[in-house]
């Protein structure tokens, strides 16, 4: 059976596939909220937890499984943690009480964090600077497709067949890409480094990444726009579903359209990569954050309590999030080819355990009214233009001085 060639349509296809593990386990299961809260007597506190942990989880995890993919591979990495993956998919859909089901989701973090981390390394691996960004562009313009379609399709599995069937399904994916996976993907990573799990050397490679202004600045700044899509992950089944009275088998298609927002940026970013540069683009798009998250908390201001009020906004915001994402991944693991699955985990890490926490609040100070996710929206767009002035703009290859 002919293998995936790097360069192949395929071959982006299945990387994005892969990555789209991470937004589906999200997305999917959001219309079935109100179920999950009846179905386990649970409160709304309670049943967001089930996506918090799950991204700290992700966040977490990411730190080991760089060094992981530095030691042994990107291949057998990815190709455990999706049969763990599978296997916790299989947990959710047996669990009989709300605690079952976040440490169910935990162990699915722990699956689904190997497809996020190891596909973004094999980038870095295969690809030079601008070429990855493009290629990440690319990935996220096809991952797009996925959490724009994952909440409709979510709404009505869950409809037909339960809650249940939504981890069931989760559960087949993971399976198909471990079988696309070992039968067709070549290792990239050939220059394994046998020291990359003693822990002084992962310490040192950490603390050597941290220290570098073009990994933090990139690093902070996707990371400040990946926080505002999370609180509008997080607070878009409360506000829409029971502020605004969307039913929800309808949500999926509100939220579908922020997603195709997403996919705008993406598209648009290489094209401003090209002209501009790479770093100006990430500089555009934090603007267009801002310009979105603002809009979303002025409308609250003026009582505008309409979906379009919401949703119009945040379709901005997310178009500029498409620009940042790709280019600022781009960005911050261009100068460390020798430890990419290091430099992809410590950025995963900062960008989803910070979206957690920050989702985290927008359900604890959830009052009824849009204002708790409008309010963290509209910080992290101004925050990501402020970090981008900070440590982006202007930024060279240098590492801080230490002293």
């Amino acid at each position: 059976m002919k293998r995936l060639s790097p360069s192949s349509v395929p071959f982006t296809f299945y990387l994005a596939a892969a990555v789209a593990i991470g937004p589906l386990s999200t997305d999917m299961y959001l219309p079935t909220f109100p179920q999950l809260a009846e179905y386990f007597s649970a409160s709304a506190a309670e049943v967001q937890l089930t996506l918090s942990i799950f991204t700290f989880g992700i966040g977490g995890c990411q730190l080991v499984y760089g060094p992981l993919t530095d030691r042994f591979g990107r291949k057998p990495v990815i190709v455990v943690g999706l049969v763990i993956y599978l296997l916790a998919s299989l947990a959710c859909v047996v669990a009989v009480n709300i605690d079952q089901l976040v440490i169910s989701r935990f162990f699915q973090a722990l699956g689904a964090c190997a497809a996020i981390v190891v596909p973004r390394a094999m980038v870095r691996d295969l690809f030079a600077r601008e070429q990855a960004a493009r290629q990440l562009s690319r990935m996220g313009t096809i991952m797009g497709l996925a959490p724009a379609i994952a909440p409709v399709l979510g709404g009505y599995i869950a409809a037909f067949y339960g809650w249940q069937s939504v981890f069931f399904v989760l559960g087949l994916a993971a399976f198909i890409l471990a079988l696309v996976t070992i039968m067709l993907v070549d290792e990239s990573h050939l220059a394994k480094d046998p020291n990359a799990l003693r822990p002084s050397h992962i310490l040192r490679n950490y603390m050597s990444l941290i220290r570098h202004r073009e990994f933090l600045g990139y690093a902070l700044t996707g990371g400040l726009c990946f926080g505002g899509l999370f609180s509008f992950i997080s607070g878009s089944p409360l506000v829409l579903i029971e502020v605004l009275g969307v039913r929800a088998d309808n949500f999926g298609y509100f939220f579908g359209m922020v997603v195709l927002g997403y996919m705008s940026g993406t598209l648009l970013g290489p094209k401003m990569t090209q002209m501009k540069g790479l770093s100006a683009s990430v500089g555009v798009g934090t603007g267009i954050c801002a310009v979105g998250g603002i809009s979303m908390v002025a409308a609250g201001w003026a009582g505008l309590n309409t979906i379009p009020a919401v949703v119009g906004p945040m379709i901005i915001y997310t178009v500029g999030m498409g620009v940042v994402l790709p280019q600022s991944q781009a960005g911050a693991m261009a100068p460390f080819p020798e430890k990419a699955g290091s430099a992809s985990a410590l950025m995963g890490f900062m960008m989803l355990g910070f979206a957690a926490f920050l989702g985290f609040l927008v359900a604890y100070f959830y009052d009824g009214t849009q204002f708790a996710m409008v309010y963290a929206i509209g910080l992290m767009g101004i925050g990501s233009v402020a970090i981008y002035l900070l440590t982006v703009r202007g930024s060279t290859e240098e590492m801080w001085d230490e002293s």
